[in-house]
């Protein structure tokens, strides 16, 4: 039998946090679905040997070594590996639960990828606990580049809580150039040429702590403009 959904959990030093949310997504999925979770890890503790430990009770459950890769470099590796019909991926801090997680994939029917938003009216967002910068840094990258310079009528890009139809994903992978965190904007993008997506409220919880930097803000903003324009 075929995967149903493929989970891809990105990850940088979360020996923390990452075997809280395999638990759960395991535990919750794997009742329900022909489930396969790939951690697409870039980290320098110990989140592998974590991965590892708890690979050996759960053979649906496979690791990435991607150092240097980038947030989304990562993914897209782990896209390309990826076996589900369905194909997502969600943040390794719990942000999102599996029962919000799977709101998304029920609500897959008539559209091609279905994306978590913390910015509609119906959205639940708990623990804010962001900065001043990353705050801005979400203003500007939403509201200029998003709506204003790629067309798109998307509150929130950045959530990571994201399923897409594969017979769709691969005809996009190929074209990806953003390697770092602000990959969203330009897989959205390119995904809105191929399929229809759908925007959903959904109940997020901000971690602890996070691994945002103010300064890689302005590398970003060139990238978007270098892949906006062809550069």
């Amino acid at each position: 039998m075929g995967v149903d959904l493929s989970i891809v959990i990105p990850t940088y030093n979360e020996e923390r946090r990452i075997l809280k949310t395999l638990r759960a997504y395991a535990s919750f999925f794997d009742k329900k679905l022909k489930c396969e979770y790939i951690v697409a890890d870039q980290s320098g503790d110990s989140t592998r040997e974590v991965v590892r430990n708890f690979m050996k009770k759960h053979k649906n459950v496979h690791l990435l070594a991607l150092p240097g890769r980038g947030k989304g470099g990562a993914v897209m590796e782990a896209f390309k590996v990826a076996k589900g019909s369905m194909i997502g991926f969600t943040d390794a801090d719990s942000a999102t639960s599996p029962e919000e997680y799977f709101k998304l994939l029920r609500s897959m029917e008539g559209y091609d990828a279905v994306i978590g938003s913390r910015g509609l009216s119906r959205s639940n967002v708990l623990q804010y606990n962001q900065s001043v910068f990353r705050r801005f840094g979400s203003f500007v990258l939403g509201t200029l580049f998003v709506r204003v310079m790629f067309g798109l009528s998307i509150k929130d890009t950045q959530c990571g809580a994201k399923i897409f139809r594969a017979e769709n994903l691969v005809r996009v992978i190929p074209k990806m150039r953003i390697r770092n965190s602000i990959f969203d904007v330009e897989l959205l993008w390119r995904f809105n040429k191929v399929g229809r997506i759908k925007e959903l409220p959904i109940r997020w919880v901000d971690g602890a702590y996070s691994n945002f930097r103010w300064y890689e803000i302005i590398p970003e903003l060139v990238w978007l403009l270098r892949v906006r324009f062809g550069v």
